[in-house]
């Protein structure tokens, strides 16, 4: 009987031990585990007890929403130049320019004495269905005068939900006209091309957004219809062009290049972030002698096309060194409708070469816009290569020096006009022009 009660006594206290052993580890385990998840989190503690102060002290009332928002913002400040936070607002605003779509009407207006001047209409879009025409005079929106409205609340006023209506009107030839219009998306190109004569093109590409790299290729198929034919050249002006979506550069690239690497991305998430993009012989055009226009502003997606194509021996590139932008964003959507922009990657030319601040591409001519050439100096260059004798030189040296200097350029190029007549005032258009024809 002791032996049993005994043997009853060692297992009562082994189990006891093991079961003290357990709920001790486990509490160890769990506080380690919390431990590490605490780790990154530990300011959040001293975070809400500031949030909370500003909220009861401060002399004006904030909201929790202004404040976080603020704080989100301040933490992108101290990454890079790239990363952002992005109101609701904000953030709906930026996807319409991404995407090129935005609820509206289509017309491009200008100020003007009598109202606002119609000066441009989207084929197919609302407007242009509804039958706004160029030249009508916008005097009301929906019976409200708008003659003394800022153009940013007539453009604000115009756009709204897709479907609801908006009421214009219109003087056109004299006549009062009361156009009804049904707001729709309405697609932005932000290609603009021309066949400056026979053989050569010119396109402008002003962002790369969402369809850009193909409607590039349209255009250039338009040209070479123009044409009556294949081009012998084509110049592409990528200055200020920010940049915007990789896959619409890559799109750009791949038709100029039969092989090699285009861009690849590198960064901490592996396999999403590591990319590697090539090109392909599918869609190319290895004929067409390219020249690509660059300057000081000309970033990330433009310096993938200029510096893939510079690099392969595909195009030459004229203007000014680039911005120097090699770096990927990712953005990341919150359930109130704010986004987080967050560089994820760098990326490397199919050199390897990586793009940093101050340190872009560097075209193979480098020329400011400063245009025309100085009659002085023509006319002294002549003068040194000219037998005669030393009075008559120094007489006209002083008439040389009477001449009027060069005309200079405005420091940043215009992309209004016929493009002949843009390169008389445009030394770097004027050279790509020369460079793109044999």
């Amino acid at each position: 009987m002791n032996v049993l009660k005994n043997a009853a006594v060692r297992a009562f206290l082994l189990t006891f031990a093991v079961l003290m052993g357990g709920l001790f580890l486990g509490q160890w385990t769990g506080k380690a585990v919390y431990a590490q998840v605490q780790a990154p989190y530990e300011g959040l503690d001293t975070f809400t007890r500031a949030l909370t102060q500003i909220q009861v002290n401060y002399v004006e009332e904030r909201s929790t929403e202004q404040l976080v928002q603020a704080a989100i913002a301040g933490m992108t400040d101290a990454l890079d130049e790239q990363s952002a936070y992005f109101d609701p607002e904000t953030y709906a605003r930026l996807k319409e320019h991404t995407e090129g779509t935005g609820s509206g009407i289509g017309v491009t207006v200008q100020p003007s004495e009598a109202g606002l001047l119609i000066t441009e209409i989207i084929p197919g879009g609302p407007a242009d269905l509804a039958g706004v025409v160029e030249g009508d005079l916008l005097l009301a929106i929906d019976d409200e005068d708008i003659l003394d409205w800022p153009l940013e609340k007539v453009a604000k006023r115009i756009q709204g939900p897709r479907g609801s209506e908006v009421l214009l009107s219109l003087r056109r030839k004299g006549a009062l006209v009361r156009i009804p219009v049904i707001r729709d998306q309405v697609h932005t190109s932000a290609v603009q091309g021309r066949l400056v004569q026979t053989g050569l093109g010119y396109i402008r590409l002003e962002h790369f957004q969402r369809r850009s790299g193909q409607e590039l290729l349209d255009e250039k198929a338009r040209l070479e219809s123009l044409s009556g034919g294949q081009l012998q050249g084509l110049v592409i002006d990528l200055r200020s062009n920010p940049g915007g979506l990789l896959e619409e550069a890559v799109v750009v690239s791949n038709h100029f290049l039969d092989s090699g690497t285009i861009v690849q991305t590198q960064g901490r998430l592996g396999q999403a972030t590591n990319e590697v993009h090539t090109a392909t012989a599918e869609n190319t055009d290895t004929e067409t002698r390219v020249v690509i226009l660059i300057n000081g502003m000309s970033a990330s997606a433009s310096e993938i096309v200029a510096g893939s194509l510079q690099e392969a021996g595909r195009a030459q590139l004229v203007g000014q060194v680039s911005y120097g932008k090699g770096s990927v964003q990712s953005y990341y959507e919150y359930p109130d409708n704010s986004a987080l922009k967050l560089t994820i990657a760098r990326y490397l030319l199919g050199s390897g070469r990586h793009l940093e601040r101050g340190k872009g591409i560097e075209p193979d001519h480098q020329l400011e816009l400063q245009s025309g050439s100085d009659p002085r100096q023509a006319l002294l260059e002549q003068l040194a290569l000219t037998e005669m004798d030393e009075a008559e030189r120094e007489e006209l040296v002083r008439l040389a020096l009477t001449l009027p200097a060069p005309q200079r350029a405005p420091l940043s190029p215009s992309f209004e006009g016929p493009v002949s007549e843009r390169a008389k005032n445009d030394a770097q258009l004027a050279l790509a022009l020369k460079l793109a024809l044999p």
